[in-house]
């Protein structure tokens, strides 16, 4: 670690417990066994699912999606979140990060759907970005059945699914999908990759300092993950519908969005910089940082720190919302 930088007691007391620190390495079947066997640990540690969370199953081609609504939901149509889980293009379904879309849609006035994208190796992109994209457009056109308001749509998603966040926001503002390119409100992009380690921005290098600073030793993600993540997706240097902060040109499209970095993550610097740029393109943008926190650190429960996490995001989609 570099100066005196320290992870939080919380996170420390937590390892201990754990006898090691948990990093995401090896192959896709390693990757997915690992992130599955993580899912299914915590599970027992949060509470027992809402009853008042209706949740229902659907399949658009031969993608699954999943809606979540409230059954206390009034005639008045509500804003619509599309969620892409996490998992590093590589591991993650829809129940992996169902705690989160529960969540948010018990104490938003929202829907969230969450999309099932095809995971790499097996598919390469842009196959991921082209089902959230399919996710999108039945999304649009199913809105009202499930009280949806097409007209206040918005992307959310960590991690890769950030990553899937920023991508379809930008193909949908530039007219490159099937739906109007004012369709996306709002962007909820959490622990972000917006730039190829590779192919950073002159203007921004000096700045990109968390790919190296957290190359090693870091829990959850490292350098090796990101550089997996990348490989096994065949998302090359040049690949900006993927990784937006490469795209400058495209950044004044944008939507209100809010992005948050942890501290000990590779991709840190991915997301304070891509803050920085759309707010140097004019695009209203709020933040949240965790320091002594690790990437994706939310998804386990027992940390104190994962309530101040999911407070702050709720209150940034919030703001998202009323921004439309």
């Amino acid at each position: 670690m570099a100066g005196n930088r320290e992870y939080t007691a919380s996170w420390l007391e937590l390892e201990a417990q754990l006898g090691g620190r948990l990093v995401v390495h090896g192959s896709a079947k390693e990757q997915r066994a690992l992130f599955t066997g993580l899912v299914k640990s915590v599970a027992a540690q949060r509470p027992p699912p809402n009853e008042n969370i209706q949740v229902s199953e659907h399949t658009v081609g031969a993608i699954p999606v999943r809606v979540y609504r409230s059954k206390d939901a009034t005639d008045e149509l509500v804003p619509i979140g599309i969620f892409a889980h996490g998992g590093g293009f590589v591991a993650g379904s829809l129940d992996s990060e169902d705690f989160f879309c529960r969540e948010v849609v018990e104490r938003v006035q929202t829907v969230i759907v969450s999309v099932d994208y095809r995971l790499a190796p097996e598919n390469k992109a842009p196959a991921q970005l082209e089902d959230m994209l399919q996710g999108f457009q039945w999304t649009h056109d199913n809105a009202t059945s499930f009280n949806g308001d097409a007209n206040k749509m918005y992307t959310i998603g960590a991690s890769a699914g950030g990553v899937l966040s920023l991508s379809a926001a930008r193909q949908i503002a530039l007219g490159r999908s099937t739906l109007p390119s004012t369709t996306i409100k709002g962007i909820v992009a959490l622990v972000p990759q917006a730039y190829h380690p590779q192919n950073v921005p002159e203007k921004y290098k000096s700045d990109f300092l968390a790919y190296h600073e957290n190359a090693t030793n870091i829990p959850m993600i490292d350098k090796i993950s990101v550089d997996a993540a990348l490989e096994m997706a065949s998302v090359d240097t040049n690949n900006v519908d993927y990784l937006v902060g490469m795209d400058p040109g495209s950044h004044k499209l944008f939507p209100p969005t809010y992005i948050a970095t942890c501290e000990f993550d590779p991709l840190r610097d991915d997301g304070k910089i891509l803050a920085r740029a759309l707010q140097e393109a004019g695009v209203s943008v709020r933040s949240a940082h965790y320091d002594g926190l690790p990437h994706c650190f939310w998804f386990l429960p027992m940390l104190h720190e994962t309530a101040v996490f999911m407070n702050h995001t709720i209150d940034g989609l919030k703001w998202i919302i009323s921004q439309m």
